[in-house]
Parts: C-alpha cells; sequence; structure tokens
C-alpha cells in the first residue's frame, strides 16, 4: 500500500509539474511535507535538502556565475561574437554555440543566453540575416555545453551526489566531459548543416506597433474648447482612470510648431492637446463625452508617431531571476520606478495589447516599452530586464575581471582534482568572490535562484522515501520492471531510462526529472547486479536534452517570444536532435563507463 501511496505522489506531483497550476518549487515542498506527516521520512530527512552537498553546490555555483558577469568576463564572449563571427551563417552559427557552449559549462546556463541575447539581434540586424535562426542555437548550444562539467547543470551534480548517498563514487568534475565533448560536436555539426534550415526563416514586423498588433488600440483624441481637462494635471483630472487609456504622448500646436510632450502625472493639459493614447477605441467611442475630448479622423499610428528626438520604443525581455515575476505591471509600478510606459506584452506567440496591466508576469515575457532613452537605458542596466539590440548594461569591474577568473579556476582545480569536495570549494570560492568585491555583498542573494533551491531541496526527501532503508519503493519498482522486461539486458534498459527521463524532462524541471528518475536507475541497475554509473549518466544526459517544447528549460522560454517561434518549430528542430543525442549516448557511454559487476 505504501508503494501505491508513493506512487500517487508522484503522479500527482507529475500532473502538476506539466500543467503548472501550481509552481513547481511549491509543489516540491508540498511533497516533503507530504512524506513527513505520513511518516515515510523524519523531520530530519524531510529538511536534509536544504543542507544536501548539491543543493550547497548549486548555491555557490549562481554566485559564481554572478561574479564572471560582473566583473565583464561573459560579456567579453559576446563581444567575441560580435566581432569575430564573420558574415557567413555556418560561421556565425558555430561561433554562437561554441561561445555559448563554453560559458554554460562553467556558469549558469539560462544566465549566459541572457548576456549574449542583445548581441545576436544586433549581429542579425547587421547581417539582414533572420534572427530566429540564431535564437535557436543559441539556446540549445547552451544545453550542450552544460553537459561538459559536473557543474555545467544541475542534474549532473545531483546524479554524482545521489551516487554518494547510496554508497557509490560519485563523478569527479570533468567526468562528464568524453560524452558531454561528443555530444557537443554532434550539436555543433547537426545545427551547422541542418538543423539551421529546419528553423522557418520567420521575419517579424520591422514596425513595433505592427508587431505587437496595436493598431486597433492607439488613437487620437483632443482638448475641444471648454472641456474639463483645460488646465487640469493628468493625475487630477483622473482620466487615464475614468476612460481606461494610458496616455503615451501629447502633442501640442504652438507658434513654434508642434511639440511633443512626455505625459507625467503632474503634466498639466491645455485646450488644442492631440492626445495619443492606448485604449479600447470601441469602448472610448462609447464613452468619451465629444464636450471633453473629440475624436480625430481614426488613422493608422505607427512607430513614428510615438518616438520623438529623445523618446524611443524598445522590446525588452524579463529575465530568468527578475524580482518582478509573479506580479503585474501593476503591482511592479514599472512606470513609476523605471519612467517607461508599457504598451503591449508577449507571452510566447500570444499578444496582450488591450487589458493585460495586470496580467502576473513571467521569465521570458517581451513587453514594448516607450520612453526616454535615459531609461531604456536604465532598463538595460537592470538585472530584472534584457533590453533587445541594446548592449549596456550595469556597471562592471572589469579590473578585477583577472581576479574573478583565478578564483573560479582555483575553485575548479581543487573540486577537479579531489583536494576539495565540489561543494567546499563552490562555496569556498563564493566567500572569496564576495569578499574580494566581484559579486556585492548585498547582491549575493539576489544572484541565488532560490526557486530553483526549494525545488531541488523539496524533491530530495522523496528520493529518500523511495530508497531501500525506507519504503523502498524504487527498488520495489526496478525488480517489477526488470521483471516484467525479462532479458531485455542493460543496454536496452538503459535506452527505455534515458527515453523514459527525456520525455519527463519537456514536461518538468531538469532537476527534478533527475532527483525523480535517478533512485529507480540506481535501484534497476543492483537489479542486473550492475554498478550503476552508466544507467545515471544516461539520466544526466537525457534530463538536460530540453530541446523538445519551448517550455521545457528557462533558456527556450527566453527566445521563444523574440524569437517570433512556434511549438511546433522545437519539435521539429529539437526531435532529430533529440535522436542524434540519444545513439551517441548509448554507443559512447557502455564505452566510456563500462557494466560493471557490483
Amino acid at each position: 500500500m505504501e508503494h501505491i501511496i508513493i506512487l500517487a505522489i508522484i503522479i500527482f506531483a507529475l500532473i502538476l509539474f506539466a500543467t503548472e497550476w501550481i509552481r513547481a518549487d511549491f509543489v516540491a515542498i508540498t511533497i516533503s511535507l507530504i512524506l513527513m506527516i505520513l511518516g515515510y521520512v523524519t523531520i530530519n530527512e524531510g529538511f536534509s535538502g536544504f543542507s544536501n552537498p548539491a543543493v550547497i553546490t548549486v548555491i555557490a555555483m549562481f554566485i559564481l556565475s554572478a561574479g564572471l558577469v560582473r566583473t565583464g568576463i561573459a560579456d567579453y564572449m559576446a563581444d567575441l561574437i560580435v566581432k569575430y563571427g564573420g558574415k557567413n551563417p555556418i560561421t556565425l552559427t558555430l561561433a554562437v554555440m561554441l561561445v555559448v557552449g563554453s560559458m554554460s559549462a562553467f556558469m549558469n546556463n539560462i544566465g549566459a543566453v541572457a548576456i549574449l541575447l542583445p548581441a545576436i539581434f544586433i549581429i542579425s540586424n547587421n547581417m539582414n540575416y533572420p534572427v530566429n535562426k540564431l535564437l535557436l542555437p543559441l539556446s540549445f548550444g547552451s544545453l550542450l555545453g552544460g553537459l561538459i562539467t559536473m557543474i555545467g547543470t544541475p542534474p549532473n551534480l545531483l546524479i554524482s551526489i545521489m551516487l554518494e548517498d547510496h554508497g557509490y563514487s560519485g563523478f569527479k568534475l570533468f567526468d562528464f566531459a568524453p560524452t558531454g565533448v561528443l555530444i557537443l560536436i554532434a550539436g555543433l555539426i547537426y545545427m551547422v548543416f541542418l538543423g539551421r534550415h529546419l528553423i522557418p526563416a520567420r521575419e517579424t514586423e520591422k514596425e513595433l506597433t505592427k508587431q505587437f498588433k496595436l493598431e486597433n488600440y492607439i488613437s487620437e483624441l483632443i482638448i475641444p474648447e471648454g472641456s474639463k481637462y483645460h488646465n487640469n494635471t493628468i493625475k487630477n483630472s483622473k482620466i487615464s482612470e475614468t476612460l481606461n487609456i494610458t496616455i503615451l504622448m501629447i502633442k501640442r500646436y504652438g507658434d513654434k510648431g508642434m511639440e511633443n510632450i512626455e505625459p507625467f502625472p503632474d503634466t498639466v493639459l491645455k485646450t488644442n492637446d492631440h492626445l495619443i493614447i492606448e485604449g479600447d477605441i470601441g469602448k472610448l467611442i462609447k464613452d468619451v463625452n465629444p464636450k471633453d475630448l473629440e475624436f480625430t479622423a481614426i488613422k493608422k499610428f505607427t512607430d513614428k508617431d510615438l518616438i520623438a528626438e529623445n523618446i524611443e520604443l524598445s522590446e525588452i525581455v524579463i529575465s530568468h531571476d527578475s524580482y518582478l515575476i509573479g506580479r503585474s505591471i501593476v503591482e511592479n509600478d514599472i512606470r513609476k520606478i523605471y519612467g517607461v510606459i508599457v504598451l503591449a506584452m508577449k507571452k510566447g506567440r500570444k499578444i496582450f495589447a488591450g487589458d493585460f496591466q495586470h496580467l502576473p508576469l513571467e521569465a521570458g515575457n517581451v513587453l514594448l516599452v516607450k520612453g526616454t532613452k535615459s531609461a531604456i537605458t536604465h532598463l538595460a542596466q537592470s538585472p530584472n530586464f534584457v533590453v533587445i539590440n541594446r548592449l549596456e548594461h550595469e556597471t562592471r569591474l572589469h579590473k578585477k575581471a583577472w581576479l574573478a577568473l583565478l578564483i573560479m579556476f582555483l575553485t575548479i582545480f581543487t573540486a577537479a582534482l579531489g583536494i576539495l569536495h565540489i561543494s567546499v570549494a563552490g562555496m569556498l570560492g563564493a566567500i572569496i568572490m564576495t569578499l574580494t568585491g566581484c559579486v556585492k555583498l548585498v547582491d549575493v542573494y539576489h544572484n541565488v535562484e532560490w526557486k530553483v533551491i526549494f525545488l531541488i531541496a523539496g524533491m530530495i526527501p522523496l528520493g529518500i522515501a523511495m530508497d531501500s532503508n525506507h519504503i523502498g519503493t524504487a527498488e520495489w519498482l526496478a525488480n517489477n520492471i526488470v521483471s516484467i522486461a525479462g532479458e531485455i539486458g542493460p543496454v536496452f534498459m538503459m535506452a527505455a531510462l534515458y527515453l523514459f527521463t527525456t520525455i519527463l524532462t519537456q514536461i518538468m524541471s531538469n532537476a527534478a526529472t533527475a532527483l525523480l528518475v535517478g533512485p529507480i536507475a540506481i535501484a534497476i541497475s543492483a537489479s542486473f547486479g550492475l554498478q550503476p554509473h552508466p544507467f545515471v549518466m544516461a539520466i544526466a544526459i537525457s534530463a538536460s536534452t530540453s530541446f523538445l517544447t519551448p517550455i521545457s528549460h528557462q533558456s527556450n522560454m527566453l527566445v521563444y517570444g523574440v524569437g517570433n517561434f512556434r511549438f511546433i518549430d522545437f519539435v521539429k528542430v529539437g526531435g532529430l536532435l533529440n535522436i542524434i543525442i540519444l545513439i551517441i549516448s548509448l554507443i559512447f557511454i557502455p564505452i566510456i563507463w563500462p557494466f560493471k559487476p557490483l
């Protein structure tokens, strides 16, 4: 009965992970609480995930990655693509994937994508080459690069610590390199010669107002003689709240010609002011009193109508670690804090040009904003956004770049040689990175993706409950699977585990997938009387092959909206790549990690 309950918990978790009705980290913590309430794990075991070496190492890697970003090392890599990527699509695709893959081997792969994203748009514009043909290689390259080292992606690290917890020798830092490098090379060859041709050259509208479908939401109103709005401020008149509109621009005509006025709450409205506004035109026609506001002749507004000498339109992407996530534009008070007006929002391919101000923001959402050049620059320098076509960023400490590199090298060196456990080496490196000023002390906690940490920490007790010292569900499942499979053999069993993991990782976090399937793989290897290393290596690789859907990994989500992709694009391009990696894994894992008896 206990096995059935554990399976029910797993199925319940999978449904919630796939539907995203509840945040994944909240689901994971709830699972650990249920296991404690049922008595399947002790209180200490239920909260042991927060002290697990894997969790500590992931925290350290976030901080170390922040040091590489803040000292400008990551930006230098972006500059390399811009300067030396060339004008040939082949060399350019190769350069993008090599650079992002190299970065992702030692730092947060989502951060690597976010840093390189603006450079990709600049290169595309300079070459007149479809940007989506570079964005997919960028995202896929980050995932492939993470397979090279134990710190490149959470599944690698989690699988290694899991081996140690089960009494086996864990993987060393570069034990993943033989398979990881082979897979990266295969991915490069595939994307350069075939994959990029499978990506449709889906050009986007050059006019942002058309791209975000604002034609039916932007109109022009004139303040006539005798209007109640004359000599009244925008705030006091409550014109925006009453009519549910956003004033984008005020055009005031005087003796010196037309003047563009940026609308602020204390801006005073005058007779004959032309208000460029965003709102539901059909509703406005019914609600507007012609004595106070008059419609001009209906026209299609373009980008030129909304920009001026010091005012521009820009696309911005909500970054993966933005504190704005989960709260709406209104709740975040973006207009007041950043000095820009949000005109529209894109979630994947769905565009919101009407009533969207109260929708919760998600990582990868694209916002169309209007503001002064200095305000847009301020956005580009904020870690909460990625501004398309702008390479500005927060101030970098270039003088400390050598120090950050040295700290990262020593961390890797001591971990690779086994001088220090990876968790100790990583945390020591993070502390030194902070004490030397490569990472601001006040930003240390902000640099950690706590949702990932709580997700991992919450899922670890499930693995504990499944082991043979507790409920034993993993061993029970393994014995049943092996008995049903009969004489299938370890290679075919490894292939089955690989495919199962690949499917799971498309609908849930790769870390959660590794934590769920890893214990089962270890139990199955024991049923065969074999060491688990080749089985769990297959799990680590397949958990990170998140190529089939845009929602399977945050790197994919970052490029999904801005690249004008369709869901099927990921299936078409990523599906074949998944098959190639599967074949390579099944051939080379048993060679590099032979099946050895216990």
